[in-house]
C-alpha cells in the first residue's frame, strides 16, 4: 500500500511538473512574441523617421546593415516590387505576402527567400512606398531552450524532494495502520491489546475505538474456543477408547490418539481421505457401508496384534456441522476376553484335577459297597486310598479358594508385626516329616527380620516354597533358606538341588495348574497352584519374585519386599 501511494503521488507530481514546463514554455514563448512585436513597431517608427528625414530606402538599408543578423528591412512599392532589402538581393513580387495584405498585423512564418522562421510587421509610408521589418525567431530559441532545460532540472529536483517527502509522510500516515495490523494479529492469537487513540489522526480515532471493542470480543471468543478445543482434544486423546468420525462421503474427519497409535495412522497425510486408508478389515468396511446404506447401528469384534476390540459403528443424522456422519468407537476388551479364557481354562483344569481323585474315590467306594472285596486288608487299603484322595481334593479345593481370593483381591490384610524368622521355624516344623522321609538336609542363613504383614499370608507363601522344593528335590538333597534385611528391602530365598526347571518352562511355572513334572506332582499330591499363590501374595505386598533354575542342578527362588511397604 505504501509503495502504491508513493507511486501515485509521484505520478501526480510528474504530471504537474510536465504541465508546468509545457505551460510556462508556451507562456514564455507568447511573451517573447509580444516583446518581438513591440520591437518591430519601434523599428518601424525608427525607419519611418529616417524616411521623413529624407533618407532613401537604399541609404536606410545601408544604415542598418550592422543589425542585419537580427533585423531585416524591406521596402516595396505599391505593385509589390521590392525596392531594397537588408538581407536578400533577388526577390520576387511581395504584394501577396500576408504582412502586406494586412498592414499593422504581425505574422510569424518561414521566409521563402531566406528559409528562416521570422516575425514580420509591415506599414504604408506613402501611396507608393511600403516598409516591412522582420526579426528571425531563432535568435530567441537559445533562451527558450535554456529556460526549458532549467525548468526540467528544477522540476526533477522538486520531484526528488517531493518523493522523499511523500515517502516520509506516507510512512507516518500508514504507521497507525501497521500498528493496527500488529495488534489484530495478536488478537488472532487470543491476546487482546488496546489501541490508544492518535493525537495526529482524529479522523481514525473513531475506527480505533470500534476496533478495540471488536478486538476485545474476538480475543475473548478465541481464548474460549481454544480452551474448549484443548479440553476436547485432551479428553479425546486421553481416552481408553478409540474414536473415528466419518463425514457423509465416508472421509475421515477425526481420529483420536488411541486409534492413531493402534493403526499407525498418519494424520497429516491421510486426514480427509476415504476411510479405506484407515480401516483395512473387511468386517469393519462392510459395517460402515451398511451404516451408510441402512442408517443402522452395528457392532463387531476385531482382533489386532492378539488384542481384542469391540467396535460400535453408529450412524448420526447430524454432526457438529449439521451433516450426516458415521462414528466408530473402539473399546479394548482384551482383558474381558482374557478373563473369559482364564475362567474357561480354570474350569477345564479344575475339572481335570478333580476328576482323577473323584474317579479313584468312586471306584474304591463301589468295590467296598458292592461286596466284591471281602478281605479286611484290601478294604483297609481302599479306605486309605479314599482318605488320601479326599485329602488331595481338600487341598486342591482350599488352594483354589485361596487363589481365587487373591486374584479377585478379596483379602484381609492386618497390619501386624510378623517375625519372619519365627514363621520360617513354624513352617519348618510342618514340613519336617516330609524332609525326613526324603533325607533332605536343612541349611539356613537367617537374620531377625520384622515385617508388617498378615501372618497367614507369610505362612502360606513360605510353606508353598518349602513344599515345592521338597516335592521337586532329590532324595538326600539340600534345602537352603536365606533371610536378610538391607537398608531398603527384605530378601528371602529358597534353594534346592533337585531336578531344576527347563528354560522353556521357566516363564510358565507361576501359572495355575502348571507342573514341570506331572508324574512326580501327582505322586506327591501337588495341586499345581502353589507358585501361583506365592506370586499373588508377593504382588499384594508390592514385592518382586525372581527365578533362577538350571535343569538337573536345582532351583532358587528369591523374593524381595520393600521395607517401607
Amino acid at each position: 500500500m505504501k509503495r502504491r501511494i508513493s507511486y501515485q503521488f509521484a505520478l501526480v507530481i510528474a504530471l504537474a511538473i510536465l504541465t508546468f514546463i509545457i505551460g510556462s514554455s508556451l507562456i514564455v514563448q507568447n511573451n517573447f512574441n509580444k516583446v518581438t512585436e513591440l520591437n518591430l513597431n519601434q523599428y518601424l517608427s525608427m525607419v519611418s523617421t529616417d524616411i521623413d528625414e529624407g533618407l532613401s530606402p537604399t541609404e536606410i538599408v545601408v544604415k542598418y546593415q550592422d543589425s542585419s543578423d537580427f533585423l531585416r528591412i524591406t521596402f516595396m512599392d505599391s505593385s509589390g516590387v521590392v525596392l531594397a532589402d537588408s538581407l536578400a538581393t533577388e526577390l520576387g513580387n511581395h504584394l501577396l505576402r500576408p504582412e502586406f495584405q494586412n498592414l499593422g498585423t504581425a505574422y510569424i512564418r518561414v521566409s521563402d527567400s531566406l528559409n528562416r522562421k521570422m516575425m514580420y510587421l509591415a506599414t504604408e509610408l506613402n501611396d507608393d512606398l511600403y516598409l516591412r521589418v522582420a526579426i528571425p525567431l531563432n535568435s530567441i530559441l537559445p533562451f527558450l531552450n535554456d529556460f526549458i532545460g532549467l525548468s526540467i532540472a528544477v522540476g526533477a529536483f522538486i520531484s526528488f524532494l517531493s518523493i522523499l517527502l511523500i515517502m516520509q509522510l506516507t510512512k507516518n500516515t500508514l504507521k497507525p495502520l501497521k500498528d493496527l495490523k500488529v495488534t489484530l494479529n495478536d488478537v488472532a492469537n487470543g491476546e487482546y491489546k488496546e489501541i490508544m487513540p492518535l493525537d495526529k489522526f482524529e479522523e481514525i480515532n473513531g475506527i480505533i475505538n470500534e476496533i478495540n471493542d471488536i478486538s476485545k470480543l474476538i480475543s475473548y471468543n478465541i481464548v474460549s474456543l481454544n480452551e474448549e478445543k484443548q479440553k476436547s482434544g485432551f479428553l479425546l486423546n486421553h481416552m481408553n477408547q478409540g474414536i473415528c468420525v466419518l463425514d457423509q462421503e465416508g472421509k475421515i474427519v477425526l481420529v483420536n490418539h488411541f486409534l492413531r497409535q493402534l493403526f499407525h495412522f498418519n494424520e497429516d497425510a491421510n486426514l480427509h481421505k476415504d476411510y479405506h486408508y484407515l480401516f483395512r478389515d473387511k468386517s469393519i468396511q462392510e459395517a460402515i457401508q451398511n451404516a451408510y446404506q441402512s442408517n443402522v447401528n452395528t457392532s463387531t469384534l476385531l482382533e489386532i496384534n492378539n488384542d481384542f476390540f469391540s467396535v460400535m459403528i453408529s450412524f448420526l443424522e447430524k454432526n457438529w456441522n449439521q451433516l450426516p456422519s458415521v462414528v466408530l468407537i473402539f473399546t479394548d476388551v482384551t482383558m474381558v476376553k482374557n478373563i473369559e479364557t482364564l475362567k474357561r481354562d480354570f474350569f477345564v483344569n479344575a475339572s481335570h484335577e478333580l476328576k482323577s481323585p473323584l474317579t479313584s474315590i468312586m471306584g474304591s467306594s463301589e468295590l467296598i459297597s458292592s461286596g466284591i472285596v471281602q478281605d479286611t486288608a484290601t478294604i483297609k487299603d481302599l479306605a486309605n486310598r479314599i482318605l488320601e484322595e479326599s485329602t488331595r481334593m481338600n487341598h486342591l479345593v482350599m488352594d483354589m479358594l485361596n487363589l481365587s481370593k487373591y486374584e479377585n483381591q478379596v483379602i484381609s490384610r492386618t497390619e501386624e508385626k510378623v517375625l519372619l524368622q519365627e514363621v520360617i521355624s513354624e513352617v519348618k516344623n510342618m514340613i519336617l516329616p516330609a524332609m525326613t522321609q526324603k533325607h533332605i538336609t536343612w541349611i539356613e542363613s537367617i537374620q531377625k527380620v520384622t515385617m508388617y504383614a498378615s501372618h497367614e499370608h507369610m505362612v502360606q507363601l513360605i510353606r508353598n516354597l518349602f513344599e515345592n522344593s521338597i516335592q521337586y528335590g532329590n532324595d538326600g538333597g539340600n534345602l537352603k533358606v536365606s533371610l536378610q534385611q538391607t537398608e531398603h528391602k527384605i530378601i528371602f530365598s529358597v534353594e534346592d538341588n533337585g531336578i531344576g526347571i527347563p528354560k522353556s518352562d521357566q516363564t510358565r511355572v507361576f501359572e495355575r495348574f502348571y507342573r514341570v513334572d506331572k508324574a512326580r506332582s501327582k505322586k506327591t499330591g501337588g495341586t499345581g497352584l502353589g507358585l501361583s499363590i506365592v506370586k499373588h501374595i508377593v504382588m499384594i505386598y508390592q514385592g518382586q519374585i525372581e527365578l533362577d533354575s538350571t535343569e538337573g542342578k536345582g532351583t532358587k527362588i528369591t523374593i524381595t519386599f520393600p521395607l517401607e511397604y
